[in-house]
């Protein structure tokens, strides 16, 4: 039952309900049987994330006081308890869509996976050589038996490994056991054998290690072999959660009961529990950090699937051009005429690009600031960022060094910039800047021109054509104006508490006013309702966990506003309670591409007003983050938006509707008929470069 004195939905619960709809994705036969295998890696990925970030917080919740617990009203035993069971549900319809849909889909295709077979002879022979010229010198087969070895195996973290039993061929008394990694890299997870009787035929990797490991221990007869992981970078959210008192209140509880974040054992089914106990008396770690998997581990490799034909993915989609720069040489003049949006990955990203090195080169240029967020080796800007430092421009970046990144990657790229001349500034706790932006100072004639960069995404990732961003290009005196405060007060470095007061109007900024500012468009909705005014709210969004702002959609809903929301991820938000959110539909969107747009919409009395962020509605993002918001201002950019907003609220193939549990449930096709967002979205750019800049009113 839910408590309708706390409406909340659980973060945790909505996580697995959210991995859930990726796997009616990858159950559904209409998609290319690739794209299935790739939802089912994101699946896969998306749980052991949950494992990292999710469960640490639920254990740690378990050593807090009942007054802590109970005014956060989670009661993490029950919880748990509840989560391992949906888990465990989850991975089972996992294993069946890959089995008894995917596979034999593949097979119908002529692809076959082995999948926990033997190789026929045609294929051994092919993966012996390959195991003897290419993969052996990858592998480090370490004997786990205590006269074998100095100390305690230590199992990497994210890395894959076969735990042998064997016995010697001169004493089959006694067992012995032994690790073996599984590289992959510089080879993939996948090995791909030669055409056979008419088909392509694909191997994971272990099963090439184990069809070979008499060769790896000579003398010994093998037993039996199962897969292992370790995921020891697991990581308390704590502080990202809850507000400052409550989080502090509960890190030192943690500190006194001298809680250590879990290490996660992950095993493939079917390893004997006297494997598991041989296990823990060598890496002395509860059995309870045991947790068993599917057949194979490490299941979102199945994302990077070989690509062997074209008709198991989607049809390709060419990236759209976007007439308004190509009418004209240079960006700035483009800019300069009428604000300017990308949609993508429909349209090319070739703009952004552009807008860099013209930066870069332009002497004009005096200035760049740009917030990077996390670097990338495969990032277009940082050549510009170098090249432009080089050619004297004054060029500041704000960079978070992020975990999940190769730090030394990242550190090599830091020296580079800094050796050019470019001013790094790095993310500080409570002030991780994740809005992105960036600013360009032109000095003219006329005096200073600003230029600005405004997106949903990170440059990072711009260029993988996986995700949907929008990005805004705009010189527009109010916006650029505050964005160049906005980077002043960011070069400080100080923690926004310090300053009671900025002058952002036009621009949002969390930590200053973007919250309020959210609470005012949406009073202001219920009193447009209440006045028989036109009013609504769409919000688009990643994830909605913030309780405050949920009570005010609530509230609205309550006043007779209709409100949508859509989201891709986690949702708080309760729909369909009587009295409390009836008036407010819950829709969550997956399709071929990652959707990772945050728009706001509201009616406005009928002078709509669209909003475009980076941030998500959590406390995360909300008091821990500078992140930014923007409105769009020309009204055939607005135009634009409202149709992209109207095709996800529509959208009958791709969206489902979430109920007062947050089951996924699809929606029925209607007289409307058949309509998916992504691909109209798509037809809507196409029609924007047919129109040309000559028609741009009219789109």
């Amino acid at each position: 039952m839910i408590d309708v004195a706390y409406p909340y939905f659980d973060t945790n619960l909505s996580w697995l309900s959210n991995n859930y709809r990726l796997l009616l994705e990858a159950n559904d036969e209409t998609v290319p049987v690739r794209e299935r295998l790739r939802f089912l890696g994101i699946y896969a990925y998306q749980t052991k994330e949950f494992y990292r970030v999710r469960i640490p917080n639920l254990l740690a919740m378990g050593e807090v006081s009942n007054d802590i617990r109970s005014k956060l009203n989670i009661f993490p035993e029950s919880l748990l308890e509840h989560v391992y069971e949906t888990v465990e549900n989850q991975l089972r319809e996992f294993n069946d869509i890959l089995i008894s849909g995917i596979l034999p889909t593949l097979l119908e295709q002529g692809v076959h996976l082995y999948y926990r077979e033997a190789f026929v002879s045609e294929h051994a022979a092919f993966v012996r050589r390959f195991f003897l010229d290419k993969l052996f010198r990858y592998l480090q087969p370490v004997f786990l038996d205590s006269r074998r070895t100095l100390k305690t195996p230590a199992f990497e973290s994210k890395q894959l490994y076969l735990i042998v039993r064997m016995q010697h061929r001169e004493d089959a008394e006694e067992d012995w056991y032994a690790s073996v990694n599984v590289p992959t890299e510089p080879y993939g997870r996948f090995l791909e054998l030669p055409e056979w009787e008419g088909k392509r035929h694909v191997a994971f990797l272990e099963d090439v290690i184990r069809e070979n490991l008499p060769v790896l221990f000579p003398g010994y007869n093998i037993l039996e072999s199962y897969a292992l992981r370790v995921e020891r970078e697991t990581e308390l959210t704590i502080e990202d959660e809850y507000p400052m008192q409550v989080a502090q209140r509960i890190l030192k509880q943690l500190e006194k009961r001298n809680f250590v974040q879990p290490s996660q054992y992950f095993y493939e089914s079917g390893m004997p529990l006297y494997v598991r106990e041989y296990l823990v008396g060598k890496v002395s770690i509860p059995m309870n950090d045991f947790h068993e998997r599917g057949d194979y581990l490490f299941m979102q490799d199945l994302a990077k699937f070989p690509v062997l034909s074209r008709r198991l993915d989607y049809p390709y989609q060419r990236p759209v051009q976007n007439p308004e720069f190509e009418e004209t040489k240079s960006v700035f003049e483009a800019i300069q005429r009428a604000d300017q949006m990308l949609h993508l990955p429909y349209q090319s990203y070739e703009p952004i690009v552009r807008f860099f090195n013209e930066a870069a080169v332009d002497p004009h240029v005096r200035e760049i600031h740009v917030s990077l967020y996390k670097i990338s080796p495969n990032s277009f800007i940082l050549n510009s960022l170098i090249s432009a430092s080089k050619n004297g421009k004054r060029v500041t970046t704000y960079v978070e060094l992020n975990t999940k990144l190769d730090i030394q990657e990242n550190l090599q790229w830091s020296k580079k910039m800094r050796d050019a001349g470019v001013k790094i500034l790095l993310s500080v706790p409570g002030l991780k800047v994740h809005a992105k932006m960036a600013l360009v100072k032109r000095k003219v004639h006329k005096g200073w021109e600003r230029y600005a960069f405004l997106g949903t995404g990170g440059f990072y990732r711009l260029t993988s054509r996986e995700i949907v961003d929008h990005a805004l290009l705009t010189s527009h005196r109010e916006l650029t104006n505050e964005l160049e405060l906005l980077f002043g007060y960011l070069s400080t470095q100080d923690e926004p508490k310090k300053y009671k007061y900025l002058p952002f109007n036009t621009l949002q900024v969390t930590q200053f006013n973007l919250q309020k500012r959210l609470l005012d468009l949406m009073d202001r909705e219920i009193a447009n309702c209440n006045a028989g005014l036109k009013s609504f709210i769409t919000i688009k969004i990643n994830q909605l966990q913030d309780h405050i702002l949920i009570d005010k959609l609530y509230q609205a809903g309550q006043a007779g506003v209709p409100v949508h929301v859509i989201v891709s991820e986690s949702c708080g938000l309760i729909s369909g309670l009587p009295s409390i959110s009836d008036n407010i539909v819950v829709s969550r969107h997956v399709d071929r591409y990652i959707e990772n747009t945050r728009i706001f919409h509201f009616g406005n009395r009928g002078n709509d007003e669209i909003y475009v962020t980076s941030c998500d509605w959590t406390h995360r993002n909300l008091h821990r983050r500078i992140d930014i918001c923007f409105p769009i201002l020309d009204e055939t950019l607005k135009n634009q938006m409202r149709t992209v907003l109207r095709n996800y609220m529509n959208d009958n193939q791709k969206s489902v509707r979430l109920d007062l549990y947050q089951n996924n449930l699809r929606i029925a096709d209607d007289a409307r008929g058949k309509l998916r967002a992504q691909e109209a979205n798509y037809r809507l750019v196409e029609k924007i470069e047919r129109n040309g800049p000559s028609r741009r009113s009219e789109i």
